[in-house]
């Protein structure tokens, strides 16, 4: 499995806990990996610590005397010193109440025991690259309005978060409006409206225009979610799938007959499709068509991976049924998901994600419940490179059997080889099983996207015998 690179400075870790061998255990493996840790076998003991030492990360159990993990947390949250510090739970404690209530006093991860050590080392990596971004576009860097067009939605989201901020995050593109409200950092509502409906949430993650603005201490008078945004983006795509299965008993999804005019790349892939929805239904529990496939288009913020997903829709729409949710032609801004519907009883959605590390909450949600990734890479710098790595040990981690394809940049003609070759050597030594694919070309080309998904279906289907 790829490991994650050491960083250049180590981050300061207190680890508080009251069983003195996992304590040890812990810090010893965390010291291993290019960290400096300090410990604590009690929550009293490490407020103590935290305000000496000044750590740039807390991990705490909840069940430990005098203080338990809850109260460490919330004091940490109340003081202005410390409430930014990224805070991870580590607990035997395994139950859904228990998770939503470290969300709401400011938890940033709650990991389980008996956890893998790559696994915290993974978290760890995951929030000092999150607060890292963060601080790079913190309020009182982009002010508390501006364009669009100077960030990105996503980044200025976690900065709140990260930053615990209260208060209205109000977007604009052209006639829609999006409001996220957020509380000590948590999410407490969000919503998207246009003219002629609400929208779900992942519409805004497409905005590249428009206005933003932040209205300090803002909040609606009743908050009925505490989220993470990966969480509300997950039922964003729950909704979605409800949605196509009532659009399938409306009379305007009468299917056309047979096959239109499509190219036979586009015939091989629906058939391949149709395979897939076979054997995948065995293994699903559902109570209405369609059966939803969906297909992740991973890449960092400068991956196009919405023109990606909207060449794609236009590739496969032209042949059993219309693609629905099709953007409208006024739009120069493609979607972050895409959706046709292949038959009555088959539906693809194809989701965009971001690929950088700080994105690991995201992954967890969506990777178990696709069939594959289609990872696009830019360049191969080493931030898109360290990206690539960070999104294959999630995968490994999270949905080992589950297929990944490279997109690679075209390679120019008399160009050096070199970084052809630092492409391959990130899935060199890889099981042959979980190996992703390279494929070098533009993706903005037919060719080149339907070879994408071919070989991405084709590698499911190997993985997945009858």
């Amino acid at each position: 499995m790829p490991t994650a690179l050491p960083r250049t400075v180590k981050p300061k870790i207190l680890v508080a806990d009251d069983e003195p061998t996992w304590l040890r255990v812990l810090s010893l493996y965390l010291r291993g990996r290019h960290c400096d840790v300090t410990t604590a076998l009690d929550g009293h003991e490490a407020i103590e610590k935290i305000h000496q030492e000044k750590p740039d990360l807390i991990i705490a159990d909840i069940t430990m005397p005098g203080m338990d993990g809850y109260e460490l947390c919330r004091r940490l949250r109340r003081d202005a010193a410390t409430r930014t510090i990224p805070f991870i739970f580590l607990t035997a404690r395994d139950h859904e109440t228990e998770r939503m209530k470290a969300r709401r006093i400011g938890a940033d991860e709650y990991l389980t025991k008996p956890c893998s050590l790559d696994r915290v080392v993974q978290s760890v990596d995951t929030a000092m690259e999150r607060i890292e971004h963060a601080r790079k576009l913190s309020l009182e860097q982009t002010g508390r309005s501006g364009r669009i067009d100077d960030i990105d939605i996503l980044d200025l989201i976690q900065a709140l978060e990260l930053e615990q901020r209260t208060g209205a995050l109000v977007l604009s593109h052209g006639d829609r409006t999006g409001t996220i409200y957020i509380k000590d950092g948590v999410i407490v509502e969000a919503d998207i409206r246009s003219p002629a409906r609400e929208e779900p949430l992942f519409r805004l993650l497409g905005w590249k225009t428009g206005r933003f603005a932040f209205i300090p201490d803002a909040v609606p008078e009743q908050t009925p979610i505490t989220a993470s945004m990966a969480h509300l983006l997950f039922e964003d795509l729950r909704l979605l799938e409800e949605h196509e299965r009532k659009l399938i008993q409306s009379p305007e999804t009468t299917p056309e007959t047979g096959l239109m005019s499509v190219a036979e790349p586009v015939r091989d892939i629906l058939r391949l499709m149709e395979s897939i929805g076979q054997r995948y239904a065995l293994t699903r529990i559902q109570t209405a068509p369609p059966l939803i496939l969906r297909i992740l288009v991973v890449g960092t913020s400068a991956a196009a991976t919405g023109e990606l997903i909207h060449g794609l829709v236009m590739d496969l729409s032209g042949s059993k049924w219309a693609a629905l949710e099709r953007q409208d032609s006024t739009e120069t801004l493609q979607g972050e998901i895409g959706r046709v519907r292949l038959s009555a009883q088959l539906a693809l959605h194809l989701v965009a994600v971001r690929g950088e590390q700080r994105f690991w909450p995201v992954w967890e949600e969506y990777l178990p419940e696709s069939i594959g990734t289609i990872f696009v890479l830019t360049g191969l710098s080493e931030g898109e490179r360290a990206s690539l790595r960070s999104y294959l040990i999630a995968r490994d981690i999270i949905a080992p059997a589950m297929p990944v394809v490279i997109s690679l940049p075209p390679v120019e003609p008399g160009a050096a080889t070199g970084d052809q070759n630092s492409a391959e050597a990130l899935v060199a030594g890889m099981p042959p099983e979980r190996t992703p694919e390279l494929i070098p070309g533009a993706p903005t080309l037919e060719t080149i996207r339907l070879r994408l998904l071919s070989r991405l279906l084709h590698q499911w289907l190997t993985l997945n015998p009858e």
